[in-house]
């Protein structure tokens, strides 16, 4: 048991700072494109509800949580699209909450949209070093005696492409992060202190028929920020009737996923992923789940576009 805890904070302490680096990531980005794009913000050409709930490493103290809620719509003729997020994560004694806003503006082709997207908003972050318990309660630790608290703007730039059958994405999230932050906070330097980088994001995916009532979607996403590995995810769903979703997803380094979606009403859908982690906290956690409730709004001059995959 001792062993377990000395590993555990071990890793906590030596991700804190990668965590003050790293945006959530999530198992159902498939289902909601605007989480790591912007330029996805009004292409379901309704008024899009999103609601995310995230507990990670389940079991393992001070683990991340990450709570989400996103909005958008199509205006002017379906040519602009708005939205909005909010995300509250936190993970330790770190924690981050943020609020953005989204414009998008598509091209329409014969049977294909681009669309080109933009985010602007403000994070406030906050490493509350003080709080790590050392021990007995004497023990001191000069990298944990400084707080650190924050205000920054961020801003993420995307490009969306689809048809009915295919679609490709590029973002940039938290563009100009770090050179923002040297500029409001030119003399903060810790490891334990918080550390913006930029997030790419690529990813792209395909619907086929298996059968009439049966279909097969593939897609990956490839994501680099500095300093970090490149990572990979390659998921696999299966539609039947337009109603019921299933879907595998292997992300490197980190996860095997199972991913389900039910279509409740035309209007309402929900979704669940559970995540098996295949690194080294599979001996401390029993993995991860995320929940998804989608609440979608066809305006008077909107109307829902059924089925839509992605």
């Amino acid at each position: 048991m001792i062993k377990r805890i000395i590993v555990v904070s071990l890793f906590l302490s030596l991700t804190a700072k990668v965590f003050a680096q790293q945006d959530p990531m999530y198992s159902q980005y498939v289902f909601n494109g605007m989480l790591i794009n912007p330029a996805y913000a009004g292409t379901r050409e309704v008024v899009n509800a999103v609601a995310l709930y995230r507990n990670q490493w389940v079991n393992v103290p001070g683990a991340p949580k990450t709570g989400v809620f996103s909005i958008d719509s199509p205006v002017r003729n379906q040519k602009v699209g708005v939205g909005l997020n909010l995300v509250v994560d936190k993970i330790g004694v770190t924690s981050h909450t943020g609020f953005s806003g989204i414009y998008s503006y598509k091209l329409y082709f014969n049977k294909s949209t681009l669309s080109f997207g933009l985010q602007g908003g403000v994070g406030f972050y906050n490493s509350n070093n003080t709080d790590v318990n050392l021990g007995d309660g004497t023990a001191v630790d000069p990298a944990f005696m400084t707080d650190y608290h924050m205000v920054l703007p961020n801003f993420s730039i995307g490009t969306y492409y689809h048809s009915d059958r295919f679609y490709a994405g590029f973002s940039v999230m938290d563009i100009l992060g770090n050179t923002i932050q040297g500029k409001l906070y030119p003399n903060v330097s810790n490891d334990l202190s918080i550390n913006i980088v930029s997030h790419f994001f690529l990813t792209s995916g395909y619907l086929f028929d298996l059968t009439p009532n049966v279909r097969f979607q593939p897609s990956f996403l490839i994501k680099y920020v500095a300093g970090a590995p490149v990572e990979g995810d390659i998921t696999a769903i299966v539609s039947f009737y337009d109603l019921l979703s299933f879907g595998v997803s292997w992300r490197s380094n980190a996860s095997l996923d199972a991913l389900t979606q039910v279509k409740i009403n035309q209007s309402l859908s929900l979704g669940y992923s559970y995540e098996y982690t295949t690194n080294e906290l599979t001996s401390f956690t029993s993995g991860s789940h995320e929940i998804v409730l989608r609440y979608q709004i066809a305006g008077r001059n909107q109307r829902f576009v059924s089925p839509r995959y992605f």
